[in-house]
């Protein structure tokens, strides 16, 4: 019955249904995977364009020690947000053995105070993106050199300088 009126249709209009059927239906399966392709690549642009999160603070720590003092230098970074302290161990880049005292302890206090700053008088961008850095009141600094604690120093934002505390015979 329903052939009849399909050939009746045809007959009347000159008008086969099945190729536009056909069509319509190849039209919808195209069209859907398109849409579907479409969404899938705009969520990755979309994941692909944010920023990226921000470091640990312990990271960005080390980063900017090692950025002043030198590349692989920082053994330890903690970041103690309860109590605002900062704990660095790091290796000494200017000690020498050989040096006079008198020029290990400039260069040790140098190393102390670039370090302490560093960390002390971040710009507002990164107290903006890491906002525990901008809650450290001290920073604890421990010099190494080969293993050996060459010196320690504590740095307060409030006060001025550091306290540079020497522990090794080469530079006390």
């Amino acid at each position: 019955m329903a052939r009849d009126r399909a050939a009746r249709l045809t007959r009347k209009t000159g008008i086969n249904l099945l190729p536009i059927v056909i069509f319509v239906i190849v039209a919808a399966v195209a069209g859907a995977g398109l849409f579907a392709w479409d969404y899938r690549w705009r969520k990755q642009q979309e994941v692909q364009s944010r920023p990226p999160a921000p470091p640990a603070p312990e990271v960005l720590v080390r980063n900017l020690v090692e950025s002043i003092i030198g590349k692989d230098t920082v053994k330890d970074a903690k970041l103690d947000a309860a109590t605002g302290t900062v704990s660095i161990t790091f290796e000494s880049a200017t000690f020498k053995p050989d040096q006079p005292k008198k020029d290990s302890r400039e260069f040790i206090d140098a190393e102390a105070k670039l370090a302490t700053d560093v960390i002390l008088r971040l710009p507002e961008q990164l107290l903006a993106s890491v906002p525990a850095l901008g809650q450290v009141k001290q920073v604890t600094l421990t010099i190494v050199y080969q293993g050996a604690t060459l010196a320690t120093a504590i740095a307060q934002r409030d006060k001025k300088g550091v306290q540079v505390t020497y522990v090794d015979p080469r530079v006390k």
